[in-house]
């Protein structure tokens, strides 16, 4: 089964999207269609899982909207390291001939050696070590 759904404007859009956003069962007023454009589908099929909501930059105003499911929360934390986890990355650089790669890099975040790095730029860091070819 397949389900076309028109909007003639933006603002109807988002109406709908809030409607079924919110949960609300009250019906729109009937919207009359004409036959010859609603496609018939052979196939029965019903989505089993929920797709995000487009943003209205990628929704055209006219065309015809498959109906989404609201999005899911997604986690914001970042990965946190050590100043242990650090050295054993950077020790991998070192061991392959990479001293002076390393030392270009600590130079980049503005320190000497690896004890005196801000614990704020870890993350960076570790980073950049990734994007040296470190396992971190």
């Amino acid at each position: 089964m397949e389900i076309q759904v028109t909007f003639h404007d933006v603002e109807e859009m988002e109406d709908f999207c809030r409607r079924m956003a919110s949960g609300n069962q009250e019906e729109p007023a009937p919207v009359s269609v004409p036959a010859a454009s609603i496609p018939v589908s052979t196939a029965a099929q019903v989505p089993s899982q929920a797709t995000p909501v487009p943003t209205q930059a990628e929704a055209p105003a006219a065309a015809a909207m498959p109906v989404y499911a609201a999005p899911t929360a997604v986690p914001t934390a970042g990965t946190s390291y050590t100043l242990d986890q650090l050295a054993r990355a950077a020790m991998t650089l070192m061991d392959s001939g990479r001293q002076a790669d390393l030392q270009q890099l600590l130079a980049q975040f503005g320190v000497e050696a690896l004890p005196v790095l801000p614990k704020e730029q870890y993350g960076a860091f570790a980073t950049a070590l990734r994007g040296m070819g470190a396992q971190i």
